[in-house]
């Protein structure tokens, strides 16, 4: 299996996005499997959290 882009604030914290952090709700599950891997880019949060932090910011998310 090819590996596919995975959402950046994707279990990182409660901080950034809280799916695929601690508890993971059936909720949750339709959310990971809808956009966290390949389709984030169309997740509300994501544009939310892309906003709030800038590409330079990235790299301090990405080690969260």
């Amino acid at each position: 299996m090819p590996n596919k882009p995975i959402c950046p604030f994707y279990g990182k914290n409660d901080d950034f996005c809280d799916v695929g952090c601690g508890y993971i709700s059936p909720y949750d599950v339709n959310m990971i499997i809808r956009y966290c891997s390949k389709r984030y880019c169309e997740c509300a949060k994501y544009q939310e959290l892309a906003d709030r932090y800038p590409q330079k910011d990235m790299l301090l998310v990405a080690a969260a």
